[in-house]
């Protein structure tokens, strides 16, 4: 660029210079309509000079081409150049404006000045389309170096570069601009439009085009960072592109304190004006053109200062989508509140073309909202509803349901929560209960079947809860005389716009006895929780709260108390209760200074408790109660008496067999022996079972074999018991016969027994032998036993071969009865 700019000038011959005595000499070109200015800058120590001719100055006006000289080497330090051109703009002035080259002064620092002056009717405008530009701070300085200046007579609207979204300005009676170049820089010159314009009533009106795209642009109220005039006002017209939406954040001011009017922001847009203060929230996200106006007061002290550095930012949007929120068919009062889940979201929220953070939509008429880029997520919903009771004999007797209030479908947003608030009148109560019959209190160690969570709250205990609850359970109903508020939630955080049916149903009662009454109907073979209201903070002072236990009569409920804590009472003391609900039952009370004991209650009772005003602690209690089925105790009794009788009888029957066994096993380790008896009987050893002889003998009845000798006996009257003969010992033995058996035995002959023989005294000597225990009187060694029992089966089987009309008698089977021994 220099050496193409060097060319040139060489080429006009305007570029002339040399030196002259050590001083420097340049020729100067002035176009037509012109006017240059050669100044020494302030700051110089130098006493260089330039001069025409023999006139030497710090500063020269040249309005035609002339030879300049300057008595130093380098003037382009000491030395700056200012090129004025006035332009009159009264009626039509339509022209381009382009800076001129001036080669000769290409080493000095230029400013290039336009001195405009409109007419007091109209305006002028200001065309920077093809430049564009940005405005900076007063000690910015510009990439490429060409800074522009724009101002009135008294106040400077602001310095730019090139390649902005400023598009052009409209100002009002004498304005300027220019353009400073610095020294040694190539001058790159860009065209800029002036005409006559349609009339202002402020200083300077700037146009914005924002881009068609994302962006962000500053700008500085005029003067920044000094005063702005008193009563004047400034105007940024923005035009924003379609689907764009801009906001306006306002980045530093400082406001002085105003004797008249005062300073603020007015918005223009639709047709409608909005003002704003410089410390409210500006314009957010807002679609469409609008104009902002700045606006200055007369200060109270001129030492103050006023000025403004905001942003405007432009994002692309979606579709606007309307929808209109009607509550007015809803019962009572009712209340919407909309709000963006976060700030910096995306979503836009509007209302009545103004946008919002926050919304609220009451049931007295309906509110049309607009919604851009606005997901379900982006937003979060919360209804209040006021359901309330003037005059108890007006709404003691109706009922009302707490269900969720119906919403537009084309309300997006996530319903968070529900309350309802119900208001009753002086001494009053409200009554809740499960349109599922039954409800359970939510506490740690008994979760809820459902996800929904309704938590009740006192007004009067400045939302303090009362207790959470969630349907199925063994809670019928919640009494409590105090104004309440239930609150209706999502324990999983589901939207509650999908539930479309009640939740409660509710009615109001004229008083309590209690402060709060539960009835209880617990399940059977189940453990229910029941807490104190409020818990785990503690019951309100001297308040009292009674559970109605109910139960069918065959169960009986076990009444534990699993946490209970206690506070230092001012006076009185806290108390529990355990009553049956009949007039004669059982009580069992404990005070404050006593632990509760678990108790079984065999009929429905009531569970009464009472706080005191403490004046350290709190009062809580988490009480467990399990239905069990009754137990019959005159069942239990005969149960128990026919348990132990059979008991007897078995013990009896394992006697009997212990006693049979053992006299089985005594006759199979004793085996029988016979003996030879002259006087009585005679004995014959046969063996206990034998499959080969069809006829088994026990003994050998010898009153038969002499049968004749008894009756001669018995006829002489001589039979007398025979002495010196064998005879069995017939004491205890091991194992005790029974008691019919022996009073069998006693009626017939015993085997294996001695008898003394009733006959004649004249039967030959017998060896004396000792007696033995049990039947078999064996002797103690296997091998001698076998030898008598050989013998005397001989001498029997001689009687009964040689003794006509002999009997012998079979052998008893042990386990028959010993009365049918045969004879």
């Amino acid at each position: 660029m220099w050496s193409w700019g060097l060319s040139l000038v060489l080429l006009c011959g305007v570029l002339q210079w040399s030196s002259v005595s050590g001083g420097l000499v340049l020729t100067v070109h002035v176009h037509s309509g012109a006017t240059v200015l050669i100044n020494r800058t302030q700051t110089a120590v130098s006493k260089c000079e330039v001069c025409i001719g023999k006139s030497c100055q710090s500063s020269v006006t040249l309005q035609n081409s002339a030879d300049v000289e300057f008595n130093c080497t380098e003037p382009e330090n000491l030395f700056t150049v200012e090129i004025v051109r006035y332009i009159v703009c009264t009626e039509s002035c339509d022209r381009n404006i382009t800076p001129e080259q001036y080669p000769s002064l290409q080493n000095f620092s230029r400013t290039f000045t336009w001195i405009i002056n409109g007419s007091d009717e109209n305006s002028f405008s200001l065309d920077f389309t093809k430049t564009g530009l940005r405005q900076i701070r007063a000690t910015e300085s510009c990439p490429d170096k060409h800074v522009y200046t724009v101002s009135n007579s008294t106040t400077s609207i602001g310095r730019f570069c090139r390649n902005g979204t400023i598009k052009g300005m409209e100002m009002n009676f004498e304005s300027s601009v220019s353009l400073q170049v610095p020294g040694q820089e190539q001058l790159e010159p860009t065209t800029f439009g002036v005409s006559v314009g349609n009339g202002i009533t402020v200083l300077a009106m700037i146009k914005v085009s924002l881009p068609a795209e994302e962006s962000s642009q500053e700008f500085f109220s005029p003067n920044y960072p000094g005063n702005f005039a008193d009563f004047n006002s400034v105007r940024w017209s923005f035009n924003v592109p379609p689907k764009y939406y801009a906001s306006v954040r306002i980045l530093d001011f400082t406001e002085p304190r105003c004797l008249r009017d005062d300073t603020h922001l007015k918005y223009e847009r639709d047709g409608k004006t909005v003002v704003k203060k410089l410390s409210d929230a500006q314009l957010s996200e807002h679609q469409g053109s609008f104009n902002l106006t700045f606006r200055s007061c007369l200060r109270r002290n001129l030492n103050s200062v006023l000025s403004l550095h905001f942003n405007i930012s432009a994002i692309k949007r979606g579709a606007e989508a309307c929808c209109t929120v009607d509550l007015t068919r809803e019962e009572g009062l009712l209340e919407l509140h909309i709000r963006k889940s976060k700030p910096t979201s995306a979503c836009i929220l509007k209302l009545s073309s103004l946008i919002q953070d926050t919304v609220t939509v009451t049931s007295e008429k309906a509110l049309t909202l607009a919604f851009i880029d606005c997901r379900e997520e982006d937003l979060l919903l919360n209804i209040n509803q006021t359901i309330a009771c003037q005059q108890q004999k007006g709404c003691v007797s109706s009922k009302f349901s707490l269900r969720v209030p119906v919403l537009e479908k084309c309300l997006p947003g996530f319903l968070q929560q529900v309350s309802w608030h119900l208001n009753t009148p002086q001494d009053g109560a409200v009554e809740l209960m499960s349109p599922t019959g039954s409800l359970q209190q939510s506490l740690p160690g008994q979760t809820c079947n459902s996800s929904i969570l309704l938590t009740v709250t006192e007004h009067e205990q400045q939302g303090m809860a009362v207790g959470q609850f969630c349907p199925q359970g063994p809670i019928r109903s919640v009494q409590i005389q105090s104004n309440i508020t239930v609150t209706a939630s999502h324990a999983d955080g589901r939207d509650l716009k999908l539930i479309t049916y009640p939740l409660l149903e509710g009615s109001f009662l004229e008083s309590l006895k209690e402060r709060y009454i539960i009835n209880v109907m617990p399940k059977k073979d189940s453990s229910v929780l029941l807490a104190t209201p409020a818990w785990p903070a503690g019951m309100k002072p001297q308040s009292t709260v009674s559970w109605i236990v109910s139960f069918p009569s065959q169960f009986e409920a076990n009444v534990e108390f699993t946490n209970i804590s206690q506070v230092s009472c001012a006076n009185r003391h806290t108390s529990i209760e355990v009553q049956k609900q009949s007039s004669r039952g059982e009580t069992y009370s404990w005070r404050m200074d006593e632990k509760p004991k678990s108790v079984v209650m065999e009929e429905s009772f009531y569970l009464n408790m009472s706080n005191c005003k403490s004046v350290k602690g709190s009062f809580s209690v988490v009480s467990q109660i399990t239905l069990l089925k009754r137990k019959n105790k005159s069942l239990t009794i005969a149960l128990s008496v026919v348990s132990v009788l059979l008991l007897l009888v078995v013990i009896a029957f394992a006697v009997v067999c212990v006693i049979n066994r053992r006299k089985k096993k005594q006759q199979n380790s004793h085996p029988e022996v016979s003996v030879y008896n002259p006087n009585g009987h005679a004995f014959l050893p046969v063996p206990k079972t034998t499959e080969d002889d069809e006829h088994i003998y026990h003994c050998i009845d010898d009153t038969m074999v002499y049968g004749h000798l008894l009756k001669h006996g018995e006829e002489v009257n001589d039979f007398e018991p025979a002495v010196d003969s064998y005879q069995a010992f017939t004491g205890p033995t091991e194992v005790q016969p029974l008691t019919e058996h022996r009073e069998n035995t006693d009626k017939i002959q015993e085997v294996g027994v001695y008898r003394p023989f009733t006959g004649p005294q004249n039967a030959p000597e017998v060896p004396e032998r000792s007696p033995r225990q049990g039947r078999n009187p064996a002797h103690a060694e296997q091998q001698g036993a076998d030898k008598k029992i050989s013998g005397d089966d001989k001498i029997v089987e001689d009687q009964v071969r040689t003794t006509p009309g002999l009997k012998i008698a079979p052998l008893a089977d042990p386990e028959e009865d010993d009365s049918e021994t045969p004879l």
